[in-house]
């Protein structure tokens, strides 16, 4: 590998960067295997002497082998798997989402709203490809989709499920619904199509332009924890809306 190769993957840490070249970083074989299975752009794949029998025959053209010592310099996490591959971010608009989730097997997508957590927004992200809802918005104020950690854990749904930066107010003319602390219980609600707003564990929906008639869902609490992470709360709410949606 060349310095400027190094320095360029290495760059993709940053969010500013990801986006600046349109790339990021998938690691592990999980992540390399789904990767091969969807229609995203692979740009190149490194791997060392260990891991070179894992690489899909499909990805076998974009891949280099490099020593232990250049992936330990390009790895973002802190034990390197091994493999890495530099994608292109597949660029989707608002209305492709929201056109992917009206014609999903369940039809109420998801917008994760200053969802901070890499993690929570992986889970989220992962819970909208195993329930069948089609796509997922993310406030621009949201952690990046794209980082590694938000990637990793997906676990591959993100290069399936279209992710688009809601960058203006949504229109109140299609359902909305909102988790709060407190509301309608979440197994009563009359779903319809629409879209499921997912907020901040810590801020909740502080500062976020709610459409107007958004109706508040709760999920009611049965023990003593104070609250849901952001994650486990949307994730729990998506299988109710699937369970229910197969019953119309």
């Amino acid at each position: 590998m060349t310095r400027q190769e190094i320095l360029s993957i290495r760059a993709l840490r940053k969010r500013a960067e990801r986006h600046a070249a349109g790339l990021f970083v998938v690691e592990g074989e999980k992540g390399i295997i789904e990767l091969a299975k969807s229609t995203l752009s692979v740009q190149r794949i490194y791997c060392v002497a260990t891991t070179i029998d894992i690489i899909p025959d499909k990805l076998q053209a974009e891949t280099e082998q490099i020593s232990a010592k250049e992936m330990d310099r390009i790895t973002q996490m802190t034990t390197a798997p091994g493999i890495l591959a530099v994608v292109a971010i597949p660029h989707y608009s608002v209305q492709h989402v929201l056109e992917q989730i009206e014609s999903a097997p369940t039809p109420i997508g998801l917008v994760a709203s200053r969802i901070a957590d890499p993690g929570n927004l992986g889970t989220l992200i992962r819970s909208v490809d195993w329930f069948g809802m089609g796509g997922i918005l993310v406030s621009a104020d949201a952690t990046d989709p794209w980082s590694s950690k938000c990637v990793q854990a997906s676990m591959g749904s993100i290069f399936r499920v279209p992710v688009a930066v809601l960058d203006a107010e949504m229109s109140s003319e299609q359902a909305h619904f909102h988790l709060e602390m407190e509301g309608t219980p979440y197994t009563e609600v009359a779903w319809e199509k629409g879209l499921l707003w997912v907020g901040s564990e810590s801020h909740g929906f502080k500062g976020t332009s709610l459409p107007e008639h958004s109706i508040p869902v709760h999920i009611p609490a049965k023990g003593r924890a104070e609250s849901l992470n952001a994650g486990v709360a949307g994730s729990v709410v998506c299988a109710e809306i699937a369970r229910a949606w197969k019953e119309k």
